[in-house]
């Protein structure tokens, strides 16, 4: 992967983008909405983020497990839309005039900021690992995105790190708790329970600025 020094600007929220632009965020598969429906604005969100000056774009995969695809009842088409949500970002990132990497969102199994629907490592590692490796053809590293607890981290960081590219993981934070993710636990246990993980990053997303400034 190429590094990246200095400030590293990741693009914004895909979700709230695409809702500005006109196109339906849906209840049960939020961003991935415009997959079915506008994969084109998708494919546009990306390239302005790069032309704005972002040095990674993230895929439009936050919620293209199948658990969540199952709501919408387009299940049976897991891999088309994942494969599709990588090359959108491949044709973004190819189109433009400016370098950018591409991380592939791993994100949380059924709903965000919920650490008591979160799996055990040895249920939740298979399906994030079946994601990864369709995502790998499209990714330069993983994105393991709001993690509410050790065991999503860990589970997702193991998947993306099997395919042999690099990993990040960006915790969610406790919002009154300081120092602590949403399940309660410390970040430095959440950080100790990835070791010999070759994780090459920490960040902290979907919380307050001024917790992640305090608590990192």
């Amino acid at each position: 992967m190429e590094s990246l020094t200095g400030t590293v600007l990741l693009d914004g929220g895909m979700g709230r983008e695409l809702g500005f632009r006109g196109v339906e965020v849906s209840r049960y598969i939020w961003s991935a909405q415009a997959l079915l429906d506008a994969p084109e604005v998708v494919r546009d969100v990306h390239a302005d983020y790069i032309a704005a000056g972002a040095n990674v774009i993230t895929t439009n995969t936050y919620c293209t497990l199948r658990s969540h695809l199952s709501k919408a009842g387009v299940d049976g088409r897991y891999e088309e839309l994942n494969r599709l949500a990588g090359q959108l970002a491949v044709d973004a990132r190819d189109a433009a005039d400016r370098p950018a990497l591409i991380a592939g969102s791993l994100a949380p199994m059924f709903e965000s900021y919920r650490p008591d629907m979160v799996l055990a490592v040895a249920e939740s590692e298979p399906v994030y690992r079946e994601q990864a490796e369709i995502l790998a053809d499209y990714v330069d590293f993983f994105l393991c995105e709001t993690m509410t607890k050790s065991d999503e981290a860990v589970a997702a960081a193991r998947a993306g790190a099997s395919t042999g590219k690099p990993v990040w993981v960006s915790f969610n934070l406790h919002p009154s708790k300081r120092g602590h993710l949403r399940s309660g636990e410390t970040i430095a246990d959440a950080v100790a329970a990835l070791d010999g993980v070759p994780v090459s990053g920490f960040l902290a997303n979907c919380c307050m600025p001024e917790l992640i400034e305090a608590d990192m």
